[in-house]
């Protein structure tokens, strides 16, 4: 759900290519469990708003549920106790689920195996743009490559590549985002969904905006032989996170700190307390870097003549990766996209390139 009708479109195109997907590499990646919006009416943030989430939908003829209250909410979703009394609202969209990441990053490997060489684990440490034959890439272990042309795809480090290699770089900022697995009994967790909450900041190191992803959804635990407690009930474990950064954004990575902010892993426990008050307590926690446009679109564009980049996936670009592979392919053999990819550009007004030497 987004109240941005474009990203919506670009969903339902992407999701029949990660069908392709599942189907060549013998996987199921894909899960439909739904999703919940609700909350405050905060207006739009960097995940749109429970409004603007329902005014797609209905512009779409999407099937959807929406909520109006908070009361309707919890009793909709007994586990949601935070919700009742609270002037919220909320749209649920049943379609909607998630994606096995670590699967999927492994069946695309796969699959592209079959066409190409998949290197892994292993850095560039030279990329040369100005050979007139090409592209010529070199790595931390020896290996050298050429080719015609270059896709960049390197997230938050994509800056770094691009000034190793004398080209311009990219208006994006990396966010240090937090998340965690947290204790739930089976029993509790089978009534959690898949939900974000939209509420105006309490703090000035508060966001606002807050995910529960259920157990379903959570790939990899430490396994710490504690699974039931004195009763026989079994345990599992929940995600939560938050869609704000912890400090101020970087240009970069040097400056990333992975241990993150203690106020903002309290924000977490106190907003498990008061939504989620039967899931038990955090067993560890993450921080991760998201790669941020001003606008929260993409970057999908040239940088020169042979070298394509994608930056800024904005914490959203996962769920459209068969798709954003289409597009990048599509920018160096000269083919005709299968979206409209101008607003990606490397250079429109609301990002505004580092560096005025872009080729266009």
């Amino acid at each position: 759900m987004y109240s941005d009708e474009f990203f919506s479109k670009m969903q339902a195109t992407a999701l029949k290519r990660w069908k392709d997907i599942e189907k060549k590499c013998g996987e199921s990646l894909l899960e439909k469990n739904g999703l919940l919006f609700y909350g405050e009416d905060t207006g739009e943030t960097v995940e749109g708003s429970v409004l603007g989430a329902k005014k797609t939908m209905e512009n779409l003829n999407l099937d959807h549920t929406f909520y109006g209250s908070g009361d309707d909410i919890a009793k909709a979703y007994p586990a949601l106790k935070g919700c009742q009394g609270m002037p919220y609202s909320g749209v649920y969209e049943a379609d909607a689920g998630h994606i096995k990441a670590s699967k999927a990053c492994e069946a695309m490997a796969k699959v592209a195996s079959e066409v190409c060489d998949v290197h892994v684990n292993t850095k560039i440490v030279s990329l040369d743009t100005t050979n007139n034959n090409g592209v010529v890439a070199t790595t931390e272990d020896g290996l050298t490559f050429k080719a015609d042309n270059v896709v960049i795809a390197a997230g938050p480090w994509t800056n770094s590549v691009l000034e190793s290699a004398n080209l311009p770089t990219i208006n994006v900022k990396v966010w240090e985002i937090q998340w965690a697995h947290y204790r739930v009994k089976e029993s509790v967790a089978s009534s959690i969904p898949q939900a974000f909450h939209f509420r105006k900041g309490q703090c000035k190191e508060d966001g606002g905006l807050y995910y529960v992803f259920p157990a379903s959804a959570t790939e990899s635990v430490p396994n710490n032989g504690n699974n039931n407690d004195d009763d026989g009930d079994e345990y599992t474990y929940v995600k939560v996170g938050v869609d704000f950064p912890s400090g101020g954004d970087t240009k970069g990575m040097d400056a990333f700190d992975y241990n993150g902010s203690e106020k903002v892993l309290d924000l977490m426990d106190g907003w498990v307390k008061e939504h989620l008050p039967d899931v038990e307590e955090r067993i560890e926690q993450f921080t991760s870097p998201y790669t941020m446009t001003d606008d929260s679109y993409f970057v999908m564009d040239k940088v020169a003549k042979n070298v394509a980049v994608f930056s800024g996936g904005s914490g959203r670009a996962f769920k459209f990766a068969p798709l954003i592979g289409d597009c990048m392919a599509s920018l160096v053999t000269g083919e005709e996209p299968p979206i409209e990819i101008e607003r990606f550009s490397a250079s429109r007004e609301a990002l505004k390139c580092l560096d005025p030497a872009v080729v266009h």
